[in-house]
């Protein structure tokens, strides 16, 4: 059974390295071209993403005509709190940046999730399209997928910062038995 992790392509926030959360943003002339990139490079199946406009843009963009979207409100990215709608420069200035970076695992957004929180809703829903697709494509977001993928990896949280997640790319998870594989994290076409 494969699986495949699409992270959303390039937003204009993303465009402008200003943190997004659950802000609603439109892919950005290139995040469109990244979008349809995708388009037959994958499998033909369901596709469930996240219900923010930047997967969902991204996830219509991919499918084929014949295949289904279903938005889950369960994939979206991290609630950032206060720190959405920041750029990124301003909050690697804050004093939390730095526990942030260090211990991940331990961290909450002020006035927002913990990543916990992030990866418990995301086993979750996986747990539950694992019950129900033999194959399918994910759309989600850069930590909420990164918090699925060290879950996937049997990685500790606090491995979040180790591996990176581009706009646009694709990890293959493969189930054997009770394990998964994760193949190319973070590929790029």
């Amino acid at each position: 059974m494969d699986y495949y992790l699409i992270r959303h392509a390039e937003s204009t926030l993303n465009r402008e390295h200003t943190l997004q959360g659950w802000y609603n943003a439109p892919l950005s002339t290139q995040g469109m071209r990244q979008a349809a990139a995708l388009q037959g490079v994958l499998p033909s199946c369901v596709i469930v993403t996240s219900d923010l406009s930047r997967a969902l843009d991204t996830a219509h963009a991919l499918a084929l005509p014949t295949q289904k979207v279903q938005p889950d409100a369960r994939l979206r990215e991290a609630d950032v709190g206060e720190w959405s709608g920041i750029p990124k420069v301003l909050v690697q200035e804050s004093t939390l940046w730095k526990p942030y970076q260090r211990a991940p695992h331990e961290f909450r957004f002020p006035g927002g999730e913990s990543l916990r929180e992030v990866q418990r809703r995301m086993i979750g829903a996986f747990e539950e399209y694992l019950q129900a697709y033999s194959q399918l494509i994910i759309v989600s977001h850069h930590l909420a997928l990164k918090t699925l993928i060290c879950y996937l990896q049997n990685r500790s949280l606090a491995d979040l910062h180790q591996f990176s997640l581009p706009n646009a790319s694709i990890t293959r998870v493969t189930q054997v038995g009770s394990h998964f594989i994760c193949e190319g994290v973070g590929f790029s076409l």
